[in-house]
């Protein structure tokens, strides 16, 4: 089992120390985590981030026998220059900035989609977190309009191009029923042999591991065969 989203007190709203993840993923039988955690730039510059050797050095000394990858949640708004990420496992980019009011659907999700297609273009990184994020605020969680999504089709056509990930993200199902992104998105994702991979984006320790099984099993019955974990930046599938 796999958990590929997990915050620890690097980032600035959670306070989960790396051994306690690492004990607390062991007991709930997951085999490999990621602590991935904020490192966000707006309007080119870093809002709020955190020293990326001290993480680093933080994470190999854990001693644990769950396979604990290192990973940083890149969000970024297409504007500024990120630093190399050196030594990590993977970057995942996660799109956060929305300029429209989440009570307008349509103009919010429009705003949203086109960053998003925008930055995917642009970056260096291996997977899309919570590819529909905006969803989670807007009022009663609606899914992308009719009109809009050609641009989730665009979207999809780079990262498969570029050869990256997308997440499913488990933190949607408590809220209202699916993951990020929605089924009607995996079934495209499934149809383009795009990889995907699984993450809780636990900010405490309770949630670590949160509806992962739920996830797993719902890309089985999908068609889905395997999920994809990293390492030094490559993809390793784990059959589920």
């Amino acid at each position: 089992m796999i958990d590929l989203h997990i915050h620890s007190k690097f980032s600035m709203d959670s306070e989960s120390d790396l051994s306690q993840i690492a004990t607390v993923a062991k007991l709930k039988g997951l085999k490999y985590i990621g602590i991935n955690d904020h490192y966000e730039m707006r309007h080119g510059e870093l809002k709020y981030g955190f020293d990326l050797r001290e993480f680093l050095e933080a994470v190999n000394s854990v001693q644990t026998d769950v396979v604990m990858l290192k990973g940083v949640e890149w969000g970024w708004d297409c504007e500024g220059t990120p630093p190399g990420f050196e030594g990590f496992d993977y970057i995942s980019l996660s799109i956060h900035r929305c300029d429209e009011p989440m009570e307008m659907v349509q103009k919010c999700y429009e705003d949203f989609l086109k960053r998003t297609l925008r930055c995917v273009e642009a970056a260096d990184f291996d997977v899309l977190d919570h590819f529909d994020f905006v969803r989670r605020y807007m009022p009663g969680n609606p899914t992308v309009p009719n009109h809009l999504k050609p641009i989730v089709d665009d979207i999809l056509k780079v990262i498969k191009d570029k050869g990256s990930a997308i997440e499913v993200n488990t933190e949607g199902f408590s809220a209202y029923g699916e993951p990020h992104p929605p089924i009607w998105i995996l079934e495209k994702i499934r149809k383009q042999g795009i990889p995907v991979t699984v993450g809780s984006d636990a900010h405490n320790l309770e949630n670590i591991g949160r509806d992962v099984l739920k996830a797993l099993k719902l890309l089985r019955n999908m068609g889905f065969k395997e999920v994809i974990i990293f390492r030094r930046r490559r993809m390793e599938a784990i059959k589920i």
